[in-house]
Parts: structure tokens; C-alpha cells; sequence
């Protein structure tokens, strides 16, 4: 589909109508852990089993979501009952998972629900929801990380991909493995493919898309968050650190027409102080983009005993 640059308003208009329509929209966050929920791929397929049946059986709606290997954020809708249902479901099945291991009790585990008002905050957290993988890891953008929804949405070729097998044609003895349960109920659409229940069989990424204004709004919003990703961790009780290429361009951004590499002293503590501050860097990071001796970073922020 192609828009005239006057179609702007009118397609931010019906974005507006759809989202005061549907919902209403809660953004789910678990606790960040000190150890791990998934180790290696087999133990974020179960995660991913989890979520889908979690949300299958309080029948909240998964809009978009990321398994990190000690947390998940999900946005989905649906009443207050149904999130609260989802988060009970999935806090029960995940701590037996994990009991199953030998990891520590999840009897205490603390899950967020926070109920998405307005459009621009919906935005905000799917992009910062699809950007966690990329922040958090150096091997992965946000569009290829295998255990979150960001390869849905406007992605073309998904309906030429008709992979795995619809749930009501698996066999008992692997509906049982993928519930871990013989309680084996699940919507029969449902799609499993080596194990794991499809991402875009269980995930409503139709609504999502049309929340945004447009593909090319949604990956801009995907590719220059920056501060805002930092503000959004804030928000949250969540440390992240940007990237070092991304943290590169924004530092640039605020000394323009000047070399970070020949900064005058003075500048570079500017730029390092607003570092700290506006984007959470560590140490060793204000040091690699400066060019900064590390002993004059320590002075400056020193850790802390």
C-alpha cells in the first residue's frame, strides 16, 4: 500500500479510533531475575508454550512480546480480570518449570500489570519492548531475535508462511509435552512447528500494525529511541545500556560539528556527565566513546564501595 504525504492526519485519526475502540490495553512486565528463566532454545520453547497457553486459557490477547532469559514484557488486551488471569497462569506454570530444574522458588515472583491509556504510550512500549533483545544482546536485531513478536509486524511474507502443523492435528503424546499437562485444550488454530507453538498463530500482530501509523513509523520508532528506551527503563525499575555504536551517534548528535576524538577537555566532561545522565552509560563505555583515561572516569564516577 502507498499513502500521499497529505494522508498523514487521516491515517493518525483512524489509529486514534481503533485504539479508543479495542482494548483496553495492558502492558505486563516481569521482574528481572538474577538468574535465569531459559538457558538455551529448549527452555525458551517451553517459555514461549507457556505464554501461548496462558493466554489461550484467560483468553488475554497477546498484541506483542519478548522472553529475555530472566524476564518477559507482554502487551496485550482485554479486561482487568483476564491480564490479572493471564499473569496468575503463566506465574504458576513457569515456577513449576522452573522447580522442575532445580532453580530457585518463583512463589514470590512479581509481575506488573499497568494499564495502557493513550496511544503514544502504546507506541512507546511496543518499541521498547521489540528493542530489548537488541539492546540487551549484540548478536541479534529487533526484527531477527527468535523469541519475541517484532518479526510480525509488516513482515509480507508471512502469509506465504504457513509452517508447522495446526494443534488439532498434533498428537497426544506431544500435546501433552508442549502443555506439560494432560490437560491438552488449546485452540485448535493454534500452529506447532518442532515443539513450540507459533509466535504468529497466537500473537494478534494485525492490531498491533494498525495501532501504528504506518511500517516506516514503526521501524523508525525500532531504530532511534535512545533516551527515550533509557527513560522507558526508568520507568520500569530496568537498567539497560544502549549500545556502544548507537550511544556514538547520539553523543555526536549533541556536540555537532565538533570530533568526539578532538573534543577540548572541557567538553568531553560535559559529554561524559550527560552520559551518566541522560543515557545510563557505564564507565567503561563513557571511556571507549571519549576516549576518556579510564583513571579520569573512575574520578569522576567513582564505584561505589
Amino acid at each position: 500500500m502507498s499513502y500521499e504525504k497529505n494522508d498523514y492526519w487521516d491515517r493518525e485519526r483512524e489509529c486514534e479510533r481503533l485504539f479508543a475502540a479495542g482494548g483496553p490495553y495492558y502492558f505486563i512486565t516481569t521482574e528481572n531475575l538474577d538468574w535465569t528463566l531459559y538457558e538455551n532454545p529448549e527452555e525458551f520453547v517451553v517459555g514461549t508454550n507457556l505464554t501461548a497457553i496462558a493466554s489461550a486459557r484467560s483468553g488475554f490477547t497477546i498484541l506483542d512480546d519478548v522472553q529475555m532469559n530472566n524476564h518477559h514484557h507482554i502487551m496485550g488486551s482485554g479486561t482487568q480480570n483476564q491480564a490479572d488471569h493471564f499473569s496468575e497462569i503463566l506465574r504458576e506454570r513457569e515456577r513449576k518449570f522452573q522447580r522442575s530444574l532445580g532453580r530457585p522458588s518463583l512463589k514470590d515472583w512479581d509481575i506488573k500489570i499497568d494499564r495502557t491509556l493513550d496511544l503514544k504510550l502504546f507506541r512507546n512500549r511496543i518499541a521498547y519492548t521489540d528493542r530489548n533483545a537488541y539492546v540487551a544482546r549484540l548478536d541479534s536485531m529487533p526484527t531477527g531475535y527468535p523469541w519475541g513478536s517484532a518479526s510480525l509486524f509488516f513482515n509480507g511474507n508471512l502469509r506465504h508462511m504457513n509452517k508447522g502443523t495446526v494443534y488439532e492435528k498434533v498428537g497426544g503424546r506431544e500435546k501433552r509435552i508442549i502443555c506439560r499437562s494432560h490437560n491438552t485444550e488449546l485452540p485448535s488454530h493454534y500452529r506447532v512447528l518442532d515443539g513450540m507453538i507459533l509466535r504468529n498463530s497466537f500473537v494478534d500482530y494485525q492490531t498491533t500494525e494498525s495501532l501504528f501509523n504506518s511500517a516506516n513509523q514503526y521501524f523508525t520508532m525500532l531504530t532511534r529511541r535512545g533516551e527515550a528506551d533509557v527513560e522507558m527503563a526508568a520507568l520500569l525499575g530496568e537498567r539497560i545500556q544502549l549500545p556502544t555504536e548507537e550511544v556514538f551517534q547520539i553523543v555526536s548528535g549533541w556536540f555537532q560539528g565538533q570530533s568526539l576524538r578532538s573534543m577540548e577537555p572541557e567538553d568531553r566532561l560535559k559529554a561524559a556527565k550527560m552520559m551518566k545522565e541522560r543515557l545510563a552509560s557505564s564507565n567503561r563505555q563513557i571511556t571507549q566513546v571519549l576516549r576518556l583515561p579510564t583513571a579520569d572516569v573512575e574520578r569522576l564516577f567513582p564505584k561505589p564501595e
